[in-house]
């Protein structure tokens, strides 16, 4: 073969090799790459107790102590328990949503409690000339920096951990506080500054959970007996309340 036909070999085959090379190229180019699963929606359970420390239980499983809080929850109904030694189990059915956070907050009845006294004291009225004036200096207490209050009016206990007699406990959300009362405690809600509030507004105290907004006083009957409030003002957030007791 002569060196002019070799040169036309060589020729022809570097266009094929190129040739080739450029379309595995675009081959690459062009490939699709393969979609990843997208994940199921989720939502967030929150559960707190009074008292604190009690065991959760979800559909049966057990996931924790109180205060807990499970994060990328399947959306769906959900069996909710919260038990603890020497109190009354708590079940609710809860229902977890896109993008929520659904809240369940249990105030546990004692197992010692007698019915027939607790009964008593959450009926006892008292009575308007027994009721003096509200003092005109108010106590304030810091939430800003605790999800979770536990208030013990009558020692004058406020602390993000439960005290052996607390009257009743807060959560902080973005523009309320919800409040539980804790049996023999209960609560009423007031449209009315704090400021403004007397003792004879709160004669009527009969609830267990109340949200206070912004301007709303909470009227709170304790465990002995004792009348006490609490409440405040604030733009967007709460950070800080104002209390006092009536006796």
């Amino acid at each position: 073969m002569g060196s002019k036909n070799k040169r036309y070999m060589l020729v022809l085959l570097a266009f094929f090799v190129i040739l080739i090379a450029g379309c595995a190229r675009k081959a690459e180019e062009f490939q699709v790459e393969p979609q990843q699963e997208q994940a199921a929606d989720t939502g967030i359970l929150a559960v707190v107790s009074a008292p604190s420390q009690a065991h959760v239980y979800i559909n049966s499983e057990l996931k924790g102590e109180t205060p807990l809080t499970l994060y990328n929850m399947p959306v769906g109904a959900y069996s909710v328990a919260i038990k603890k030694e020497g109190y009354v189990d708590f079940e609710k059915t809860v229902a977890v949503k896109v993008g929520r956070t659904e809240e369940v907050s249990a105030a546990l009845a004692p197992l010692t409690t007698p019915k027939a006294v607790e009964e008593k004291k959450t009926a006892q009225e008292i009575t308007p000339e027994d009721m003096p004036a509200l003092p005109a200096k108010l106590n304030t207490i810091n939430i800003s920096k605790s999800f979770i209050i536990y208030f013990d009016f009558d020692k004058e206990l406020f602390t993000n951990i439960a005290t052996p007699t607390p009257d009743i406990f807060s959560s902080r959300y973005d523009t309320y506080v919800y409040f539980t009362a804790i049996s023999p405690a209960n609560i009423l809600l007031v449209n009315k500054q704090i400021k403004d509030v007397k003792k004879e507004d709160c004669t009527k105290s009969k609830d267990v959970v109340a949200n206070v907004y912004s301007g709303q006083t909470l009227c709170v009957r304790t465990r002995e007996g004792i009348i006490a409030a609490v409440g405040g003002s604030w733009t967007t957030t709460p950070s800080e309340l104002e209390w006092v007791v009536f006796s």
